[in-house]
């Protein structure tokens, strides 16, 4: 399997490094904005915040991953966010559908061994982390997250609706 750094595959941003506290907290409507920090759970999400007049949200279909914390926690995010301190935001080079993006977010979580506390910090060197090619994703991914995918895209629309 060929690796490449994931700076080949993705454009690394290191996010909006705004502080939860002093965001004006809102309900998770479709006109909230979802707040991504460096959690493991709920793709990241922390909370829902109102939308800054000046500060357009990253839209959603892009990667976060966690520097710190639960160190590169990595999700596709379901709907427009904003990040707090130490999370980047990953916009692939190339068009990619949404089972790649899943399989380079195991990739990339499945790296944080390589990380710690007191170790290699992951904001210096996530840029050229190894990950399989774009030509090495197995066949199998999207097969495999298919139903996945169309499960997780049915209940975002439900979500948004109710």
């Amino acid at each position: 399997m060929m690796l490449v750094e994931l700076n080949k595959i993705f454009s690394v941003e290191y996010g909006n490094k705004f502080d939860l506290n002093k965001m004006q907290p809102a309900m998770a409507y479709e006109d909230s904005i979802a707040f991504v920090g460096r959690s493991g759970q709920n793709n990241g999400c922390t909370a829902f915040v109102s939308k800054l007049e000046d500060v357009p949200p990253y839209e959603a279909g892009l990667i976060t991953v966690a520097l710190g914390g639960a160190i590169l926690s990595s999700f596709v995010q379901p709907r427009p966010f904003y990040t707090g301190q130490n999370v980047a935001v990953l916009r692939p080079i190339h068009e990619m559908d949404l089972a790649t993006k899943a399989y380079y977010c195991i990739c990339i979580t499945e790296n944080r061994h390589r990380y710690g506390a007191f170790g290699r910090e992951a904001n210096r060197t996530l840029r050229t982390l190894m990950v399989p090619s774009r030509a090495n994703v197995p066949a199998w991914v999207g097969k495999t997250f298919t139903k996945v995918v169309k499960e997780w895209t049915y209940e975002l629309k439900a979500a948004l609706q109710d």
